[in-house]
């Protein structure tokens, strides 16, 4: 039984995929299945919600990595809002941080954690 809660929603620039929980690998397939079918299309712009995202395992960040570098392919790119640190530590591990602009946090007005949480313009750049 996957510990991991993925929706997907629309915002300013394009699709939104929330994730709560814990990510592991009995939840890759399920995540790879939302992932799949969102930059399927032309996605240039991806926003991964993650702030309720508490831990992820290796298959994990190589779907998310998958999925922005087929964002990339499509000449755009992909946002991760809020990571956790151990969100974070499993990336660096990975050497893929550089794959995500890193926001920390919201725009005003906008809950984190919510699948209509738009654009997410407004933060800092983790990864110069």
């Amino acid at each position: 039984m996957s510990l991991l809660e993925v929706s997907a929603g629309t915002g300013g620039l394009g699709p939104v995929i929330v994730l709560a929980g814990d990510a592991d690998d009995s939840s890759a397939a399920q995540l790879d299945e939302v992932l799949t079918a969102v930059v399927s299309g032309r996605t240039v712009h991806l926003t991964i919600d993650a702030t309720n995202l508490r831990s992820i395992d290796p298959a994990t960040a190589q779907t998310l990595v998958l999925a922005a570098l087929i964002v990339m392919v499509q000449g755009g790119s992909t946002v991760l809002v809020n990571p956790r640190e151990p969100v974070l530590t499993m990336l660096d591990h990975a050497r893929t941080t550089g794959m995500f602009t890193v926001r920390r946090r919201a725009p005003a007005g906008i809950a984190p954690g919510t699948s209509t949480a738009g654009d997410r313009a407004e933060g800092i750049r983790v990864n110069d």
